[in-house]
């Protein structure tokens, strides 16, 4: 393998430092803007080339120390070897420049939003687990490999991985079981568990360990995902514990299983909801769509909203009406199960209500897509206020919704401290014709 020096120009938007050597682009993992190092290239293709950074020659400023021991082989924590000032330039103009290349739009993205708990602060957890010459191995995957990283605790999840952690392997141990994966949420002393296994089933007794550990215990298997996502479990089934625990978000009362979507970051989540429902305003028709388990929709209809809301996970949607029961606004909150863009082709509302329509949209991961946008576009509201997860599909969103409305801002959110996932609010108004 060749190895050189390079001066690190830039950052890329997976935490790479970038180098230039004539027209040769060079991505070095490790290494930081600013920064002279030596580096090993592991993969080239045309002008572009990978490598590993061997050895620091002159450190940059915006260098930390990660204080991770499983930094740089766990794929999660990309960013922890950044200052938290440069960590949140790097949410800002990440942001900034993929909208730019995929739209071609030049937006100056605000100053990201921070939470102040930079560890500690994730209520969820995905670990693997593999029995492996003789030992079990209980951790995440090593960065671009299926390659599980044996750890002891996550420190962007706190005291409560190293607990589980400890549980999960020692039962594993004890018992031979045929765990995979386990899914865990944790809220304020209330641990949710998934656990999927080769047969689907999980013995009883890992209650019974994990009860030696937390105090409240809601234990669920499965066998497979049905599609890469935790809310499409076919075969998920309550093992032991009550079935739901109840978890308090934005003032809110919410009854949650390990299968429900929630925030990951209760603080930097509040933050945005208050951003987002003072943005959405009072005595508005509001269309609420990927509603999730309706947190957004119930606090829009506690600002006095008329709010109609579109969830595809049917089990989420029956929550929303359950909680807008509960908080006294079901008469000013409807709930819709289905597919965003089908759902859409059915509202009918009326020409005051048109006139009064605010749209918010959190979709998942791959954004809305041109047919929800369409529709968006043909009911015309008068501002639409977008919550990602992710610059690329959020830019695409923002190209096709352009020919209709002008961009007011874009604000990222550190919702994710020492990764480089960044979380987004866009708000947009209808162009004047």
């Amino acid at each position: 393998m060749e190895t050189k020096e390079f001066k690190i120009i830039d950052m890329s938007v997976e935490g790479e430092g970038i180098a230039k050597i004539g027209n040769e682009v060079y991505f070095i993992d490790g290494a930081v803007e600013g920064e002279t190092v030596t580096a090993e290239i592991v993969k080239e293709k045309d002008n572009l080339h990978w490598g590993n950074m061997l050895k620091i020659i002159e450190p940059s400023f915006r260098r930390a120390t990660p204080p991770c021991p499983y930094f740089g082989k766990c794929g999660g924590c990309k960013l922890m070897h950044l200052t938290d000032e440069t960590q949140k330039l790097f949410k800002k103009l990440s942001l900034q420049r993929t909208i730019k290349k995929v739209t071609n739009f030049d937006i100056d993205v605000k100053e990201t939003v921070c939470g102040k708990q930079k560890f500690g602060y994730r209520n969820a957890l995905q670990l693997k687990v593999e029995k492996r010459d003789g030992q079990v191995f209980v951790g995440f995957f090593e960065t671009k490999t299926h390659n599980i990283v044996d750890i002891d605790k996550c420190l962007i999840c706190g005291d409560y991985s190293q607990k589980l952690i400890s549980v999960i392997r020692q039962f594993v141990v004890d018992t031979d079981a045929d765990f995979e994966s386990v899914f865990a949420n944790y809220y304020d002393g209330k641990l949710l568990v998934l656990v999927q296994t080769s047969s689907g089933k999980c013995d009883k007794t890992f209650y019974d360990y994990l009860k030696a550990q937390f105090e409240i215990v809601s234990l669920w298997s499965a066998k497979q995902f049905a599609t890469s996502t935790l809310l499409n479990y076919k075969d998920a089934k309550c093992v032991a514990g009550d079935a739901s625990e109840e978890i308090l978000l934005c003032g809110l009362s919410i009854n949650v299983t390990p299968l429900n979507f929630t925030q990951t970051n209760f603080e930097v989540a509040e933050l945005m909801y208050k951003q987002i429902v003072s943005e959405v305003g009072k005595n508005k028709v509001v269309l609420d769509l990927y509603s999730g388990l309706g947190v957004t929709s119930v606090l829009f209809a506690q600002n006095q909203n008329y709010v109609c809301s579109v969830e595809y996970v049917e089990n989420s949607v029956q929550a929303a009406k359950q909680m807008a029961q509960k908080y006294g606004v079901a008469d000013i909150l409807i709930a819709n199960a289905g597919d965003c863009g089908k759902v859409l082709q059915t509202l009918n509302f009326t020409e005051k209500e048109r006139e009064n329509l605010v749209v918010f949209l959190d979709p998942p991961r791959k954004g809305a897509g041109k047919q929800v946008i369409d529709e968006i576009i043909k009911l015309a509201p008068k501002k639409v206020v977008y919550m990602s997860c992710s610059p690329t599909s959020l830019a695409k969103d923002l190209r096709d919704l352009s020919v209709a409305y002008d961009i007011n801002y874009v604000q990222s959110f550190d919702m994710f401290p020492q990764t480089n996932s960044i979380e987004s609010l866009t708000v947009l108004t209808l162009k004047t014709r």
